[in-house]
């Protein structure tokens, strides 16, 4: 994959895709790449301080970002389900049901994305430049982030179970601001994300788990399929940012039988669960109440409104153009 600033135009879909040759939306999903990074990618020495990547997503905007590796102070496990909630009538309308938790309960309670939040110590943020050009001052910090395997493909196809047992979309490694993820996920799509305590890390474990995921993201690039299931393999939402954990953790043995279940997006936290990671199973936050600053800000709303202006506007003139 090429460097930003020599990166013009959209990548294609790959000739093993039912959408061979069609342009790639890559808007706002896209994995990250690594600059100056050695064909040697498989292991990192412990001495380098940091990697310079390219495609981070922040305010609705790619970056050029400077992440230092050994400033991760905290990693947490994150979670929502994308299916519909289940209702029922009364007298008052449509009453939303809501599990033991609080939480709405789904129609499908399968449907569920997992992805990994890493917070960083705030005296050695993430260093935002403009995309393409690390040097200078940084036009702004962040102090964590979200790793984040999802679909993409062309402009107006969406995840459907057929292409995704089919392989016949793309994975998006994603590397976003937490914030980006919560305007994303919360704000526009009104999602109930969840969120693990600190996952119980050594910090070589953290640092390592941070490299694992640039290098994962950097070595998909854009034409890796994404897998909702395989005998032999799979690569969704769940699976893999599971098996990159269970690449760098030590596990006990109880913990090592229990990172044998990943494949399935059936009960994420129980996942964490069994692999020893969860140090208490009754807390489970919502991200929104750490953001509701964010999310109620005039400048938010604002912005939602646009952003949906803007994808309704394109999904028309995807319509008419197929009509045409």
């Amino acid at each position: 994959m090429a460097p930003a600033s020599s990166e013009n135009s959209a990548p294609l879909m790959p000739k093993w895709s039912s959408y061979a040759g069609q342009p790639v939306d890559v808007s706002r999903r896209r994995s990250i790449h690594i600059r100056s990074l050695s064909d040697d990618a498989s292991t990192l020495s412990n001495k380098k301080a940091s990697l310079t990547i390219d495609w981070f997503l922040h305010e609705g905007e790619f970056r050029t970002a400077v992440v230092p590796l050994d400033g991760v102070s905290d990693v947490y496990g994150q979670a929502f389900n994308f299916s519909a909630v289940r209702t029922r009538q009364t007298a008052d309308g449509n009453e939303v049901l809501l599990s033991p938790d609080g939480l709405p309960r789904r129609r499908l309670p399968v449907m569920n994305h997992v992805q990994s939040r890493f917070r960083f110590h705030s005296d050695r943020p993430i260093r935002l430049y403009a995309l393409g050009d690390a040097s200078g001052k940084p036009i702004g910090h962040v102090d964590d982030f979200v790793y984040s395997l999802e679909v993409t493909g062309p402009a107006g196809v969406k995840f459907n179970l057929k292409d995704g047992l089919q392989g016949n979309l793309l994975s998006a490694h994603r590397m976003l601001s937490t914030q980006e993820m919560v305007f994303e996920r919360i704000v526009v799509e009104n999602q109930v994300v969840t969120e693990s305590p600190p996952l119980e890390l050594t910090d070589k474990d953290k640092r390592s788990l941070l490299v694992a995921s640039l290098l994962r993201s950097h070595q998909a690039g854009m034409d890796e399929p994404y897998r909702l299931l395989g005998l032999r393999s799979t690569n969704n939402c769940t699976s893999t940012p599971l098996q990159i954990l269970d690449r760098v953790v030590k596990y006990s043995f109880a913990g090592r039988l229990g990172s044998l279940l990943y494949r399935l997006p059936l009960r994420p936290r129980l996942y964490l669960r069994i692999r020893g990671l969860d140090s208490n199973p009754r807390i489970r936050r919502l991200v929104r109440n750490e953001f509701a600053d964010y999310i109620d800000a005039e400048q938010t709303q604002t912005r939602k409104r646009e952003h949906v202006e803007r994808l309704n506007r394109k999904k028309r003139e995807r319509q008419q153009q197929s009509n045409g």
